[in-house]
């Protein structure tokens, strides 16, 4: 069955979210907002034609992004891209018994994968309605299947966060031709189907956590596959409004103290928590559950509001 996950299958995936997620760049210098974050510009453009399932959908995504890892890259500057959620679809991926390159695969007439295709269809929907400007949402299918099950990271990018990591760190994607301006689905997409140590540099990297957390994480996976032996190692992590722990995290060495670099990405969510926790309340329902829509375009009408007080101002 197809879902969307915000809870115990999260936590399946959590060993291996973090062995992709234990590595990448500590915060951009850039502008607060982006610079295509102008007055006039309006979020989630076509929330308006999506279904009430959909809009449903959509608000329960974004629920779940906000009170997680997402948080940094939706309201704060930290994240180039984040993780909204995952999508699970039975029978879309290849079992032992299939070829490379064989030409059926699937059968989408069959009850069960057309629920899968329509349902990616819908999610396709959803993502495209709530992309604007800097912001966009994205389906990349898992490079790796599991017992005939595809899996799916529907990603928020930050395309002004992703242009200037495209060109702090060009000595690495360059080897791609990625360029300030590259779509966002293609960086990722190319990312999770590359091999195995470009892999985890580019997301780490693109995840947003600190280069000397990119380096130690690629040279101990380079390590373990020369030695067989796994590199013991600790964790930093960054608290999300969910949990303390587990979610915003990257690897270390064993023993390590941190450093400047630890202390100021630590600092820095922090202080965009507890905007997000002094928020949050105002636009929770008497069911307890948070009108996530209605809270992210508040802030960004705020947003707009400020950019407009600093253009006019004297």
């Amino acid at each position: 069955m197809m879902s969307v996950d915000h809870s115990s299958s999260h936590q399946r995936l959590l060993p291996l979210l973090l062995l992709l997620l234990a590595v990448g760049l500590a915060g951009c210098s850039v502008s607060r907002y982006g610079p295509e974050m102008t007055p006039r510009l309006k979020p989630f453009p076509g929330y308006k034609t999506l279904s009430p399932a959909e809009r449903e959908m959509a608000d329960s995504m974004l629920t779940f992004a906000l009170d997680h890892e997402a948080l940094y890259s939706l309201i704060g500057d930290i994240k180039s891209i984040s993780q909204t959620g995952f999508i699970f679809a039975d029978g879309l991926g290849k079992d032992s018994t299939d070829l490379d390159g064989q030409a059926i695969v699937v059968s989408p007439d069959q009850d069960s994968i057309r629920h899968f295709l329509d349902a990616l269809e819908q999610w396709n929907r959803i993502t495209k309605a709530l992309s604007f400007g800097p912001y966009q949402f994205i389906i990349v299918p898992f490079r790796h299947t599991w017992n005939n099950r595809r899996h799916f990271q529907i990603t928020v990018c930050r395309t002004d966060l992703i242009d200037r990591l495209l060109s702090d760190r060009a000595d690495f994607f360059a080897q791609w031709g990625f360029v300030s301006g590259t779509d966002p689905a293609v960086l990722v997409t190319a990312a999770e189907f590359e091999d195995p140590l470009d892999r985890y540099r580019a997301y780490g990297y693109l995840f947003g956590y600190p280069k000397h957390a990119v380096d130690f994480f690629v040279e101990a996976a380079r390590e373990e596959k020369r030695t067989g032996e796994f590199v013991q190692r600790d964790f930093f992590q960054i608290p999300v409004h969910a949990k303390s722990s587990g979610y915003f995290t990257y690897a270390v060495p064993k023993g390590y103290q941190p450093v400047d670099q630890d202390s100021s990405l630590y600092y820095q969510g922090g202080a965009v928590l507890d905007k997000y926790r002094a928020m949050r309340p105002r636009y929770v329902d008497k069911n307890g559950r948070l009108n996530a829509v209605r809270l992210l375009k508040k802030y960004w009408k705020n947003v707009r509001h400020s950019i407009l007080y600093m253009h006019n101002a004297p």
